[in-house]
């Protein structure tokens, strides 16, 4: 029998079977729909013998009631919609009936919230209603909003929800089913369906679309596309994006033409690419007040002087502590002299250039000094000291010499860079695993490899270390390698047929195929000098690979394949002030030998910088 029974008259049952509450999530909405539409479902109730009614069915639809009366929400006599049953009707049954439901799929619930938008309600308004966050609402409807036939599929488990939520970045329905019918054959995965709907779309919050910005992006007419799952916001006219780029960066270029006087400006928006036969000038000192630099002048001699009397009484505390003082306050005025007065030469403002661009982070970047080597004034034949030398002579004269090294010796940076990584990722067998997993996984499902046969689709070769002089100059790193494979059990490479050789390699310990895996990752390991390839750099940075332990700067692999004012500029701030004054008007080859003997010195200590520092190609 249904009737209507005051609120103050339920009860709990403990006869009730729920035992385990639901989530606290669950309980908010139903609050929420029962403040919004009351209740839908009457509550089973028996006699009690309290002369109330005990809820056997409903228990929390009763909580939710108690709930809202407390708030002063409903009234605590309101009349609830009940069934009656007899004592001795069979209430486990009834209990455990009522606590059995279908879960809605998640399709419908968007399909749902989709049609309350229709029918007027606001997404504030159905948030309140069934008591979830707003920002849930907003999903759900953009969810809702995906071609029907996409969602069909969904319910049929053909693709999971993150594939279904990638489609929301495009709400071209046409685009949407174009998109899944062709990645569906194999590659229907949420990256490859963003991917295929964005297609050249750039992202707001980095690079291209940062630099252009939204504001001037949407007043000349550009669309959006949104992820709200992943809070991102695209750019989808790329060419427009593009050229909103171009036009901001002509505007900065044309800002420099008027108040500066380069021999060229250009702009760099990503599309084009410079000339690799240019160099970057460095800046000099102009103009700098000769009270400022007296004061320099004035504490590098007294730095000096302490410096000397420092190392005749073995550094003691008080004079250790003054010497840094004393290098805190040098270093203070030279960076206040460099700031000021360290700026390019109208000599060569007149040969060089500057490139206007943006960054990764979408911050405007401004590169001066880069001069074209066709551009560069020739030199001539003499020395400093305007003596014929048809050896250091020739090296210094070019001013940008001092500014970057050789293409081959860069190269060979990368090779002896790479052996050591090889060497250090021996004792790590779990990263080893992982490069190589990451590899397959990555070429096999972003179709991005190269064909081999056999077993797998891929193709792994023995990467060299061997530098162009023909020697990798790392002995350790060098018997490292060598001890490893030394080690390693090859007799299952010698059986003949193909079947019983996989079949001995299966058997084989899984500890000596995880070093059989490891070695041979090891040996397929390609790394370079760092600054060009991220990936290899994260994986560096994840070994903290310490390159001391395998490579030092010799005169024969790196010192003598610089130029003398890079030898200069890149050592002085390693030695002490005079050191560089004593050996600038020296040939190269002393000012070599100079820095080949302090590294190869023995170490006051392990942080000794002869010991710690390491080109920055590393």
């Amino acid at each position: 029998m249904s009737s209507y029974i005051p609120l103050n008259q339920l009860v709990i049952s403990d006869r009730n079977v729920r035992v385990v509450s639901a989530s606290k999530e669950a309980d908010k909405e139903l609050i929420a729909s029962i403040a919004s539409q009351g209740v839908l479902q009457n509550l089973v109730v028996i006699p009690s013998a309290k002369g109330k009614k005990e809820v056997v069915a409903g228990g929390r639809r009763l909580a939710s009631l108690h709930y809202l009366a407390s708030k002063g929400k409903i009234e605590q006599d309101c009349p609830v919609p009940c069934l009656e049953k007899s004592e001795d009707a069979d209430l486990t049954e009834i209990s455990l009936a009522e606590n059995i439901h279908a879960a809605m799929h998640p399709a419908d619930q968007f399909v749902a919230y989709s049609r309350l938008v229709e029918e007027g309600l606001s997404v504030e308004d159905i948030a309140q209603r069934f008591g979830v966050a707003k920002t849930l609402v907003a999903k759900r409807l953009v969810l809702g909003k995906v071609a029907p036939k996409l969602l069909d599929r969904y319910r049929r488990d053909t693709f999971s929800l993150e594939c279904l939520m990638a489609f929301t970045v495009c709400d071209d329905h046409k685009r949407q089913l174009a998109c899944y019918n062709e990645l569906s054959q194999g590659s229907l995965w949420p990256h490859s369906i963003k991917s295929w709907l964005l297609s050249e779309a750039y992202m707001l919050s980095k690079g291209i679309g940062k630099f252009v910005g939204k504001a001037a992006y949407l007043k000349a007419g550009g669309a959006l596309s949104s992820d709200l799952f992943e809070d991102e916001t695209y750019l989808s006219d790329s060419a427009l994006v593009e050229e909103l780029a171009k036009q901001r960066l002509q505007r900065e270029a044309g800002k420099l033409r008027k108040n500066d006087c380069w021999s060229w400006i250009e702009i760099n928006d990503g599309s084009n690419e410079f000339e690799a036969d240019s160099v970057r000038l460095q800046p000099v000192l102009m103009g700098v007040p000769k009270k400022l630099d007296d004061q320099i002048t004035a504490l590098e001699q007294e730095t000096a002087k302490l410096h000397d009397k420092c190392c005749e009484a073995d550094w003691p505390e008080d004079l250790d502590t003054q010497y840094d003082a004393l290098v805190e306050k040098q270093e203070a005025l030279e960076r206040e002299r460099d700031n000021q007065y360290l700026t390019f030469s109208d000599e060569q403002k007149a040969y060089s250039g500057c490139i206007v661009g943006f960054d990764r982070d979408g911050k405007l970047t401004l590169t001066q000094g880069v001069a074209r080597k066709k551009d560069i004034p020739q030199p001539n034949s003499k020395n400093n000291d305007g003596k014929g030398d048809s050896g250091d002579g020739q090296e210094l004269a070019q001013e940008t010499q001092g500014t970057t090294i050789s293409q081959a010796l860069r190269t060979d940076l990368g090779r002896y860079r790479q052996q050591a990584v090889k060497a250090a990722l021996l004792a790590d067998p779990a990263a080893a695993t992982d490069i190589l997993h990451y590899s397959l996984c990555q070429q096999v499902l972003s179709g991005a490899y190269r064909r081999l046969g056999d077993l797998m689709d891929a193709s792994f070769n023995r990467v060299s270390s061997e530098s162009s002089r023909e020697e990798t100059d790392s002995p350790t790193a060098s018997d490292a390698l060598q001890a490893a494979e030394s080690k390693l059990d090859t007799q299952w490479l010698a059986i003949e047929d193909d079947g019983e050789r996989f079949t001995a390699f299966r058997a084989l310990p899984q500890k000596m195929k995880d070093k059989l895996v490891t070695y041979c990752v090891v040996q397929s390991l390609q790394i370079g000098v760092r600054g060009v390839n991220t990936t290899q750099d994260t994986l560096v940075d994840m070994l903290s690979v310490d390159f001391t332990c395998y490579w030092q700067p010799t005169k024969d692999n790196y010192l003598s394949r610089l130029s003398k004012p890079l030898l200069l500029a890149t050592f002085a701030p390693l030695r002490h002030k005079d050191w560089a004054a004593m050996y600038g008007d020296m040939k190269k080859s002393a000012v070599v030998e100079s820095m080949h003997e302090w590294f190869s010195s023995t170490p006051d200590s392990d942080n000794d910088k002869a010991v710690t520092w390491m080109p920055p190609e590393f």
